[in-house]
């Protein structure tokens, strides 16, 4: 069976109101490809971002700590 991966594109707002493109990455759970993981956010050639708010969907980068605010975050 195919492990399937799904993509989706976000736009996030830093602090200063500029917008970002954020990528979200999800794998289908083994043995059930209707039903998808955790997501997996990058952003800026591949930079890591951690879901650090559920409610509102604020975004923060591993490497540098910069946040980010996803646009229509349905939380």
């Amino acid at each position: 069976m195919l492990n399937r991966i799904s993509h989706e594109q976000l736009v996030a707002h830093d602090d200063e109101g500029e917008p970002h493109v954020v990528m979200v990455t999800r794998t289908a759970i083994p043995g059930s490809p209707h039903l998808h993981g955790v997501p997996h956010y990058t952003w800026n050639q591949g930079q890591v971002l951690h879901l650090v708010d559920t409610k509102v969907g604020v975004l923060e980068c591993a490497a540098t700590g910069r946040r980010l605010q996803v646009d229509a975050w349905r939380g």
